[in-house]
């Protein structure tokens, strides 16, 4: 059932369990519980489409625009959050991400791999990008293992795949599951304000949440989860200090701080040796149609040997507004995407906004390059538009392929965790009275470092197996990956998940070290961020929290 929050709204409900945020995380939670036979809450600030109103409340009050996306492109205040602004692409953390690695200070987390990869399979078929296997000698049997033919797996490998989801906005997606089912409440337009504890700190009483049309609502539950994303999950649990001095869950003051994202962007192309034709430098298709596509990382054994940081690398298409790439196609995706009826169908505001760059007003030799190619461009129309809008599996975009064999080259690569990157309240608040937020995400020499003698190892092993080389597009490197060091779309590490209140904010199970009933399903949990994006691992997560708390016979509270 779906109900919206309004002056003429409920004002009291009660559920086994509420939770707050319908995103990918909230929603999982909420059809996992169900299916459990339990009665959920799910308080949802947004509609059903974006509402400028509502998204301004998640305004940040203070941040580097040079480090940090505004958060109307970051967050989405909507059903499905932020999966409506999603790329798509599954990936799952590491092994290694998760173990204790001395040249990691602050890493190690309290669960082992096998503690989320167990759930990876239902993340899989909820994000609907196939069968957990991300290897391409398995996923893709019969055909070329690696990026470029005779390329082993040694220090680097190049034969793991990312996955692609069918649906990004998972707010469409289970809407109709949600609006059929008996036991959710799904609640639109009902912003929490408070986390309330009555008689004791150590179990939380209710939550209440206001509409900006004036209505007010309180839930009890027997459980509530936190699930509104990374940085609006930490905000609530800031600003709910009537009980707790500081926050709740910040006990060491480690609550807001370890803000990681990820240290993306170019450096480098690589020029290939072998066959170009037998270069793979797109989307490939499993046995079930799922696109999926290759990309080369550092091995778990050369992280440990070099003291790196996990990285990831993928062929690219040039930077689509230097018209200087002389290629038409390339030049009609700028114009499309540079036109805003258009783009808003093409592709999310923040991929449209990295894709098109800024400050580039002179379009005409885009105009002579789409006229030089006209025969080209004029084939890539239909076979792309039909391909992304009318296919029942929507290709996640295009790369073209380089009959020259040279490939701009896109690293992913791990932030480090450290403490003062932080976010923490200011004296701004939004319509309801919540505290805004004041965000400093910093990156550090060792960010920088471990991409550039990755970028090396890379050009080592391509040299020694006699299949290519980099070419660096700047004597400055270093300069350049801190001129590119920016995110905010992934939200990590604000609420860390640790064994003890003294080292984080949640324990193993997510729940907030101190208080009995209250746990967080958020990136915030990260204790590393690995290369992967993170919305895989977010919907792995929500899946082991509904079952930890179905298996440890979560209280009945509805009547």
């Amino acid at each position: 059932m779906i109900v919206r929050l309004d002056k003429a709204g409920p004002r009291n409900l009660r559920s086994d369990v509420c939770i707050v945020g319908a995103g990918p995380a909230g929603i999982v939670l909420a059809l996992e519980l169900a299916r459990q036979k339990h009665t959920v809450t799910v308080l949802e600030s947004g509609f059903f489409a974006h509402d400028p109103d509502t998204q301004s409340l998640a305004d940040a009050a203070v941040y580097d625009t040079r480090r940090h996306a505004p958060m109307h492109l970051a967050t989405r205040r909507q059903l499905g959050g932020t999966s409506a602004l999603w790329g798509g692409r599954c990936v799952p953390l590491d092994p290694i991400d998760l173990s204790a690695r001395p040249h990691v200070a602050n890493g190690g987390w309290p669960i082992g791999f096998d503690a989320l990869a167990k759930h990876y399979p239902a993340a899989c078929a909820y994000a609907g990008c196939g069968r957990a296997d991300f290897k391409s000698q398995s996923a893709l049997p019969g055909r070329q293992a690696s990026i470029v033919p005779a390329l082993p797996d040694e220090d680097i490998l190049s034969s793991s795949l990312e996955r692609w989801a069918s649906s990004t906005d998972l707010g469409h997606r289970y809407r109709t599951q949600l609006e059929s089912s008996t036991r959710i409440t799904l609640v639109l337009g009902a912003t929490c304000t408070s986390i309330n504890f009555e008689g004791t700190p150590h179990e939380t009483s209710s939550l209440t949440a206001r509409s900006l049309s004036g209505g007010q609502l309180s839930v009890e539950a027997a459980t509530y989860i936190l699930a509104a994303g990374g940085l609006e999950t930490t905000r609530l649990l800031l600003h709910s200090d009537s009980a707790h001095a500081g926050g709740v869950g910040n006990h060491s003051g480690k609550l807001g701080r370890y803000y990681m994202g990820h240290i993306s962007g170019k450096i480098a192309e690589v020029h290939f040796q072998t066959p170009p034709r037998e270069t793979i430098s797109g989307f490939e298709r499993d046995a079930s149609g799922v696109y999926c596509r290759k990309r080369f990382t550092v091995s778990a054994k050369a992280q440990q040997q070099h003291k790196l940081l996990n990285c990831a690398f993928w062929l690219d298409n040039p930077r689509i507004h230097d018209a200087a790439h002389g290629n038409g196609i390339l030049s009609f995706a700028y114009l499309a995407l540079s036109t805003p009826v258009i783009s808003r169908r093409l592709a999310p505001e923040a991929i449209r906004a990295s894709a098109t760059g800024s400050g580039v007003t002179n379009i005409w030799p885009h105009f002579r390059n789409v006229v030089k190619e006209l025969p080209a461009v004029a084939g890539f129309i239909p076979w792309f538009g039909y391909n992304r809008f009318l296919a029942k599996r929507r290709i996640p975009g295009f790369f073209l392929h380089n009959r020259n064999n040279i490939y701009a080259l896109h690293y992913h690569a791990e932030h480090a965790p450290d403490s003062a990157s932080r976010v923490f309240l200011s004296d701004k608040a939004d319509a309801h009275g919540v505290r805004r937020l004041n965000v400093d995400l910093r990156y550090h020499a060792q960010d920088v470092d471990s991409v550039m003698r990755s970028h090396r190892l890379l050009d080592e092993h391509l040299r020694q197996n006699r299949i290519g080389k980099l070419h660096y597009k700047s004597i400055t490197y270093n300069t350049s990956i801190l001129d590119q060091a920016s995110d905010g779309f992934h939200q990590l590490g604000t609420t860390r998940m640790s064994t003890d209140a003294d080292h984080g904010v949640v324990d193993a199970n997510c729940r907030v070290h101190g208080v009995s009933n209250l746990f967080v399903c958020s990136s915030s949990v990260f204790v590393t961020s690995g290369q992967a994006n993170p919305t895989l691992t977010i919907i792995a997560l929500a899946v082991r929290l509904a079952q930890h708390l179905h298996t440890h016979k979560l209280s009945p509270i509805a009547a």
